[in-house]
C-alpha cells in the first residue's frame, strides 16, 4: 500500500491537469483506473493508455478484476496514482477490500441535485453519504481539484449540514 502515492475520483480520469501536476508532483510512474465503463470497451482504454506521457504505465480495470489484482500483488511496483471516475465506484472497491487510507475529490461531473462543497466540486447526496461512509470508516477525505490547493477536509462540509 506505500506505492500508492494519491486516490482520487476525477470524472475526466486522465487529462492534461492529472499527467502534468499530479503525476509529476508525486513521480508517479504507474495510473491504475478503475472503471467498469472504460474497461469494457477497448477504444476508451486505448485513449486513456494513450494519454500518458512516455514511462508512465496505465491499467485499466473493471472493479472485479481490479480487486483480484489487489488480492494477487497490490498492482505491482511502482509509484501508483489509483484513480476513479466517480464517488460510488470508490467506495465500492474499497469494500471489496481495497482499503486506501485516503481519497482525494478532484473533480465530479456537474449535474441536477448536487450541490457546490468546495470550489469546483459539486457532490450528490448520494456521493455525501458514500463519502461520509468512508470518513467514518477512518478514511481521509478530502477535496483538492489541484496540487495548488490546500486540502479541504470531508470533516468541513459535514459540519455545514448542507445535506443533512
Amino acid at each position: 500500500m506505500d506505492n500508492i502515492k494519491l486516490t482520487r475520483v476525477d470524472f475526466r480520469l486522465i487529462h492534461g491537469q492529472v499527467m502534468t501536476r499530479w503525476v509529476v508532483n508525486l513521480g508517479i510512474n504507474k495510473i491504475i483506473v478503475i472503471d467498469d465503463h472504460s474497461a469494457k470497451n477497448p477504444i476508451f482504454t486505448k485513449i486513456l493508455v494513450n494519454a500518458a506521457t512516455e514511462g508512465v504505465e496505465v491499467k485499466v480495470f473493471d472493479q472485479d478484476k481490479a480487486v483480484e489484482q489487489w488480492n494477487e500483488d497490490h498492482f505491482g511496483d511502482g509509484n501508483i496514482l489509483l484513480l476513479f471516475k466517480d464517488i460510488e465506484t470508490a467506495k465500492s472497491v474499497w469494500e471489496k477490500g481495497i482499503k486506501f487510507t485516503e481519497l482525494q475529490i478532484g473533480g465530479i461531473g456537474g449535474a441536477a441535485g448536487r450541490k457546490n462543497v468546495y470550489k469546483n466540486i459539486v457532490i450528490s447526496k448520494e456521493d455525501y453519504d458514500r463519502l461520509k461512509v468512508l470518513h467514518s470508516e477512518g478514511v481521509n477525505v478530502y477535496m483538492q481539484p489541484i496540487p495548488e490547493d490546500k486540502p479541504y477536509p470531508f470533516a468541513s462540509i459535514i459540519e455545514k449540514k448542507l445535506f443533512d
